[in-house]
């Protein structure tokens, strides 16, 4: 496992980068190759956020982004939820990926451990059962983009009352979509050309 961990407006003590690299050597298991793992350890300077410490970690496997976030008033606390919320989606991706392998697939996968582990994987298949595997789109729509800058955008979502906005940048022509973020502020997604 390789873990590269970075933090903001936090001293990223070795104490901290050891418990955090032990929380996740847990989501190791479940893989037969070394996982290459992101963190990003933040605390929040605004004084009215109560939930100031967070963890987030970042993991690819075969081409999936599993990611998760967890914020609390102790960053410790916050390695341990974000360390859990990775382990459940790295299980449910194995045994869904798993479930989803014919045996007359001509290239398995050989980087998934599959043996199966009693505890762990037994638990996600029953809690997969009583959820849908598949996902669905269950309702589809369509709108005119229009060409406008993303400050524009970020008026026209508030207006609005959603969480996102998509439109057609008017400075590059692309189409991007604007965002609320949790600490209150806007992000922006631009694809790359």
């Amino acid at each position: 496992m390789h873990v590269v961990v970075t933090g903001r407006n936090i001293d990223l003590t070795p104490a901290l980068k050891e418990y955090l690299s032990d929380k996740l050597q847990r989501a190791q298991k479940h893989f037969s190759h070394p996982l290459d793992i992101q963190a990003l350890l933040s605390v929040a300077k605004n004084p009215s956020i109560a939930k100031n410490q967070t963890a987030e970690v970042t993991i690819k496997v075969n081409g999936n982004i599993i990611r998760g976030e967890e914020s609390s008033e102790n960053m410790y606390n916050s390695i341990d939820l974000v360390a859990d919320k990775i382990e459940r989606q790295l299980r449910k991706f194995k045994t869904r990926h798993w479930q989803r392998k014919k045996p007359h697939d001509k290239e398995p996968d050989l980087s998934i451990d599959v043996s199966p582990d009693v505890d762990t994987d037994e638990a996600v298949k029953k809690s997969l059962a009583t959820e849908e595997i598949k996902s669905r789109i269950v309702r589809s729509k369509r709108f005119p983009l229009k060409p406008m800058t993303p400050e524009e955008a970020c008026a026209h979502m508030d207006l609005l009352g959603h969480d996102f906005f998509m439109f057609v940048n008017s400075e590059t022509g692309h189409v991007n979509t604007v965002y609320h973020r949790r600490d209150g502020q806007y992000g922006l997604i631009e694809p790359e050309v």
